[in-house]
């Protein structure tokens, strides 16, 4: 199954969407719309396509009822999903969905492309559990997600993030299933590490932000990311 999702938000009128496939989105403000699943997807072999374009001056809080799980088909275990996302002057973007399941079998790929302007604002979160351990399954029969991140102000490139959780990867092989990762643009907030956990905040060129973190459990990944950000701004 092929799903679409268009988000289109224009000065002085809420939220204009389409989608068809397998989720549905709800204008739930002003300036907020939730992504609500209408058939299991993504199963092996579907893709989801979203675009979200916020022209000057917007602002767009954009969240999920539930969370996501990818599952095998039958024939398949791949599925993917591909976001392109354009943040206009002025606007402000807030992208904090529930969490992506990767149940046992199923392989998920997914990219995310930011094209924003320089005067934008953009807080984008991404969660991720790979549903059967590929800790105690450390093959195929685990789940496997592949994440790829790319941010770009003003067609300059700031960001190339990739990472790979569940069979047969490093993070499987160092114990972790879990991943919680948060973009911020503009962000001048100074770099941290937490020596005690698998976690980091990275200060990029651009005035951005990228806090990772990885756990057992998705859970626990987002409260150590969000402890990095109270840790930074205790800083500036």
């Amino acid at each position: 199954m092929r799903t679409e999702v268009e988000i289109v938000v224009e000065a002085g009128r809420s939220p204009r969407v389409r989608a068809t496939g397998g989720l549905a989105v709800r204008r739930t403000g002003t300036t907020r719309a939730h992504l609500i699943g209408t058939a299991a997807t993504p199963l092996g072999g579907d893709h989801i396509e979203v675009l979200v374009h916020l022209a000057e001056a917007t602002s767009l809080d954009l969240r999920s009822v539930a969370a996501m799980i990818a599952l095998p088909a039958a024939d398949r275990v791949d599925s993917t999903s591909r976001w392109r996302i354009e943040v206009g002057a002025g606007a402000r973007l807030r992208l904090d969905p529930q969490p992506t399941v990767v149940a046992g079998g199923a392989h998920h790929d997914s990219v995310i492309e930011v094209h924003a302007d320089a005067d934008a604002t953009i807080d984008l979160h991404e969660y991720i559990q790979i549903g059967r351990s590929a800790v105690d399954h450390p093959d195929d029969n685990a789940g496997r997600w592949r994440g790829r991140l790319h941010v770009d102000v003003e067609r300059r490139p700031i960001l190339r993030h990739g990472l790979e959780l569940g069979a047969r990867s490093f993070c499987a092989a160092a114990g972790f299933n879990a991943l919680a990762s948060v973009f911020r643009y503009p962000d001048a907030s100074p770099a941290h590490v937490d020596t005690d956990h698998f976690a980091a905040r990275l200060a990029l060129v651009g005035d951005a932000s990228l806090t990772t973190a990885l756990g057992r459990g998705v859970t626990r990944a987002r409260a150590y990311c969000e402890a990095l950000d109270v840790a930074a701004c205790a800083q500036t």
